[in-house]
């Protein structure tokens, strides 16, 4: 536990004999707090000044007799948070950043403002030290920030990862706090507007309207969107609560980060159209679903059907080419974000315990991107990519590296029949089980028997849910609301461990689960399990 006090030290009993000095002011740019260093360095605490048997961990402030510490305008969600204190503390690892969060359920009940604020400076202290330090692109709301988080996801920088997600969880739990649960609740049931703006905004195409130098007045957009510059003004200027643009001079309309992305990537735009247009109307039935359809694992008997004339998701974009393409792409958007990348699978099991020369038949693999890239790193491997779409599988073969043609083969088939292809080391299945309820998932692991051999691999690559109170709260929201949205559209869901074990052993007992994996800084895992039939 750090604590601030009138010496300017931070205390803690964690680290042994260690001193932190901070390197900067902590709080806003327009402020400046009575402590300050300009230096962040690490040193041994006098044993002199502690009790026998006790470590103290001591940070000195630049200013040793301040009376008050301020730390102004810190920024958590909507709100600036100002902190006027004579001393608080946070929760604190050994060996990373201080956490915000309790270490039991109860206790997260009931963090303290003060404990918050300091997480969320320490930890915004490592985040920018590192980003600084490194010359890259500092996190910006300007037109001219960055798209993504500039600090690049691997094992070099797993700790200032975990660093961000300190800060981000403390920030979120900071303005639900200072915001108590009746305004919370008041206005989290309005978030819907939230989307409202986004689709009205994609829709009409205004952040090509608006140019990416300078700006524009409302009553120019309007007559552009052949709209009354009233409503646009309405729907942007709430969209500008959401840093979705910005009104730089009194009537007038400029880009910051967030619409110039809506204006620069095609991707992004397909995903919130999708949300927008399918997904949306879609949440509104969740309820009459489970009052009508309580027990079905029958993906036209979902909110996404009452929503769409009684068509199932896939029935749905079959008999619409142009949603089907938005679709795949939006899906490509999303699999490929942070997180959910294809080198974590590639980097995170390990390929070399199987024969120099292994079979991987990649079921449901559409175009055979996750092969691809694990070819690279393993020049022996061949690969037999499975998909129902046949217009997938002629672009993976139409686009293939000419070197490595003579290592794929690509091969119509339906998932739910049994496997044509014998004998294989490893089957991979990759964000497909997910999409079909346990009956459905079930007929998929069994087609799969027929052709499997002794020590063969099933490796599936989808989410598995944490235990509650276990994961990181920002992550865990993520998780949770595709789960609830597999539920939504395919009367589907995200599996836990035990799920995926069970899935395995009713599908055949000669299966031998190997367990779950999840690969640093990655939100799916790895699903392994070894077909012994001695």
């Amino acid at each position: 536990m750090f604590t601030l006090r009138r010496s300017g030290h931070f205390w803690s009993p964690i680290v042994p004999n260690l001193r932190l000095r901070f390197p900067r002011p902590i709080g806003g740019p327009t402020s400046t707090p009575k402590a300050t260093t300009r230096s962040l360095s690490f040193g041994r605490a006098e044993s002199g000044s502690q009790k026998p048997g006790t470590n103290l961990l001591a940070a000195t402030v630049s200013e040793p007799r301040i009376s008050i510490y301020n730390i102004p305008n810190i920024w958590c969600g909507h709100s600036y948070i100002r902190n006027q204190y004579h001393s608080y503390s946070t929760m604190a690892s050994n060996t990373t950043q201080p956490t915000a969060a309790g270490t039991t359920p109860e206790s997260r009940l009931r963090p303290k403002l003060s404990e918050l604020a300091a997480t969320i400076a320490a930890n915004a202290k490592i985040v920018e030290d590192y980003i600084e330090a490194q010359g890259l692109p500092y996190p910006s709301f300007a037109a001219d920030g960055p798209t993504n988080f500039p600090v690049p996801q691997n094992g070099e920088t797993e700790k200032i990862h975990e660093a961000r997600q300190e800060l981000l969880t403390a920030s979120k739990h900071i303005y639900d706090l200072a915001t108590g649960p009746n305004e919370f609740l008041r206005w989290l049931v309005w978030n819907y507007n939230d989307v409202s703006t986004l689709h009205v905004v994609t829709a009409f195409n205004i952040p090509e309207i608006v140019p990416v130098d300078g700006d524009i007045s409302y009553a120019e957009i309007g007559e552009k969107c052949n709209l009354p510059e009233l409503k646009i003004r309405q729907v942007l200027r709430l969209a500008m609560t959401n840093r979705i643009f910005y009104e730089p001079r009194h009537g007038y309309v400029a880009h910051t980060a967030q619409s110039r992305l809506l204006r620069e990537d095609p991707l992004m735009r397909m995903w919130i159209s999708y949300n927008t247009d399918d997904l949306a109307p879609a949440s509104l039935q969740v309820v009459d679903a489970l009052q009508k359809f309580p027990e079905s694992g029958e993906t036209g008997e979902t909110a996404f059907a009452l929503a769409h004339g009684n068509e199932s998701l896939f029935q749905f974009l079959g008999a619409r080419p142009e949603r089907a393409k938005r679709f795949g792409t939006a899906m490509s958007a999303f699999s490929t974000g942070q997180g959910y990348a294809v080198e974590h699978l590639v980097n995170g099991y390990d390929w070399n315990k199987l024969p120099k020369d292994a079979t991987i038949v990649d079921v449901g693999g559409a175009t055979g991107f996750v092969c691809v890239e694990l070819a690279k790193t393993h020049p022996e491997f061949k690969f037999i990519v499975e998909d129902k779409v046949k217009p997938q599988l002629e672009l993976g073969e139409s686009t293939l590296d000419p070197a490595l043609k003579s290592r794929f083969s690509y091969v119509a088939h339906d998932f739910f029949t049994e496997q044509p292809v014998k004998g294989a080391d490893v089957y991979l299945i990759r964000w497909c089980m997910h999409n079909w309820s346990d009956k459905y998932a079930g007929i998929m692991i069994k087609s799969l028997v027929p052709a499997l051999k002794n020590g063969a691999k099933v490796i599936i690559n989808e989410l598995a849910l944490p235990d509650p109170n276990t994961a990181n709260p920002w992550e865990e929201r993520r998780i949770r609301t595709l789960d609830m949205v597999m539920m939504m559209c395919l009367n589907a869901l995200e599996r836990e461990e035990g799920d995926w074990k069970r899935l395995f052993a009713e599908a055949d007992p000669r299966f031998r689960f190997e367990g779950v994996k999840q690969p640093p800084g990655c939100l799916m895992n790895i699903v392994e399990a070894t077909f012994v039939d001695e």
